[in-house]
């Protein structure tokens, strides 16, 4: 009986996404998901990403405070978006008022 070299999952998931180009995509889950990782926890819970689209990030905010202060450490969020997904690319940060029931 043959036996093939076994490989793990995250072995191959990388390559197969970029193969399939999906590699982007599953980089902009896991920001999605590591906001809190990306901001800090004050910030991540009166903030919310919603998507990127053509590299700008899309957030929500609790209340015009919270974008007052979001807006001045934009800067800082998208360096530390380049530092931790270096295959993402935000060129800027779009932010509005959480609207309720959304």
């Amino acid at each position: 009986m043959d036996e093939k070299p076994s490989a793990k999952v995250g072995e191959i998931l990388p390559r197969v996404l970029e193969i399939m180009g999906l590699e982007g995509k599953f980089e902009e889950t896991k920001l999605l998901q590591g906001w809190a990782d990306v901001v800090g926890g004050v910030i991540a819970g009166k903030s919310r990403p919603r998507t990127l689209r053509d590299g700008i990030l899309y957030i929500e905010v609790e209340n015009s405070v919270w974008m007052q202060e979001l807006w001045f450490r934009q800067r800082q969020i998208i360096e530390r978006i380049k530092k931790e997904y270096p295959k993402i690319e935000v060129k800027g940060i779009r932010l509005g008022i959480e609207r309720e029931n959304a």
